[in-house]
């Protein structure tokens, strides 16, 4: 498609929309048009539709009726599953871009890369922080570094409530209970068919953990380092607790392991990640904000030898925010044809190292798609 601006709908106007995504879109107004929101609560749409200068002709609670009007591309940023809404945006003609996870098992995310690939569309999944300026900087550096030994990652995750809370939010308080309990048990469905009948908590886990924040990092590993070749360890303390915390090892070469903690701590009032990897000589160390702030760039340090002295560098790359960067990748994807860089197989790995992690959580077993990975075997 010609270069233009596209004519963007947008499927769930919940939190992150509103803190980035609409306000990127609106930023880059030579690039998109906002044409059309669709929400649950009509509350949020009314809002929303004063605040970006919508009718009340582009405003939907049912996503199948936008899909109807003449749009280039659709955002899909509403919580959980979104195998049906990316699934109807493609059918309609449209590119899809959508948050993380894409999906809840490997299955779907073949169905919607192959379908997108038949439809002739971009599909990409919004893993910002693989553009963000000072992980794009790591990556340069990494082949400098030597062969690595030792990769460490750290997320400490406090109650979000603390970063949502100044954003002045719309709050969807008007959607139907049975609404609710509908899609539910639509997701019920779509995780029994990824991991089985397993414990309430660990069905939490799976989608609440680790496809709702662990596997934005585990994401940030694959593009730095590769495949990993198997899951070595996995556990989740304190026991039966949700969220709690889990710690995995993972094995990327026969010479390298990644050690990866997740901690939930709900009083610490301050989200804390950092990446190290280190070579015998040389040291690289990301540390990324809130996601939930702006113009908080993420910290690169490099420690390295020189002349016998240690030399630590630390580099601020520029202020540019890692989710206009992604939209931006969009954009360019479409309107030049472009294959984007995180994609529906980029996701599927995503999910396939996440049920290995999540067999390690439940060493009886998994059943459905996961059914068979066991430590150190996959």
């Amino acid at each position: 498609m010609g270069k233009g601006r596209l004519r963007i709908g947008v499927i769930g106007c919940g939190g992150i929309a509103q803190m980035m995504h609409l306000p990127f879109l609106q930023k880059n107004a030579d690039r998109f048009e906002i044409t059309a929101l669709c929400d649950l609560s009509n509350k949020v749409l009314s809002a929303l539709a004063r605040r970006y200068h919508l009718p009340d002709t582009g405003c939907f609670t049912d996503y199948q009726l936008m899909l109807k009007q003449n749009l280039d591309a659709v955002l899909v940023t509403s919580g959980g599953d979104h195998t049906p809404q990316v699934r109807a945006a493609l059918l309609a003609g449209a590119h899809v871009f959508v948050e993380k996870p894409l999906c809840y098992t490997q299955a779907q995310a073949l169905e919607l890369g192959r379908l997108a690939q038949e439809q002739k569309l971009r599909l990409m999944v919004g893993y910002m922080k693989r553009f963000d300026p000072a992980y794009q900087r790591a990556r340069q550096l990494l082949a400098g570094l030597g062969e690595l030994h030792y990769v460490q990652l750290n997320t400490l995750h406090p109650e979000e409530e603390g970063y949502l809370y100044f954003q002045g939010l719309f709050q969807a308080e008007d959607i139907a209970p049975e609404t609710i309990r509908h899609l539910r048990a639509q997701e019920d469905q779509a995780i029994t068919a990824a991991v089985g009948e397993i414990p309430a908590y660990l069905r939490a886990e799976y989608t609440d953990v680790l496809l709702g924040s662990m596997v934005h990092d585990i994401n940030v590993l694959r593009g730095l380092l590769g495949e990993p070749q198997k899951v070595l360890f996995a556990e989740h303390w304190p026991q039966g607790e949700k969220p709690g915390g889990i710690t995995t090892t993972m094995m990327f070469s026969p010479d390298l392991r990644v050690v990866y903690t997740w901690v939930f701590l709900a009083e610490l009032r301050d989200y804390s990640q950092e990446i190290a990897l280190m070579s015998a000589s040389q040291r690289l160390r990301l540390q990324f904000p809130s996601p939930y702030l702006r113009h908080f760039p993420t910290s690169l340090t490099h420690q390295y030898m020189k002349d016998g002295a240690a030399v630590e560098e630390k580099i601020t790359v520029n202020y540019d925010e890692a989710f206009e960067q992604e939209l931006l990748a969009f954009y360019d994807c479409v309107v030049n044809d472009r294959e984007p860089l995180t994609g529906a197989d980029d996701a599927r790995a995503d999910i396939a190292v996440l049920q290995q992690i999540l067999a390690g959580l439940h060493p009886v077993g998994l059943s459905g798609e996961a059914a068979g990975y066991m430590l150190g075997r996959n």
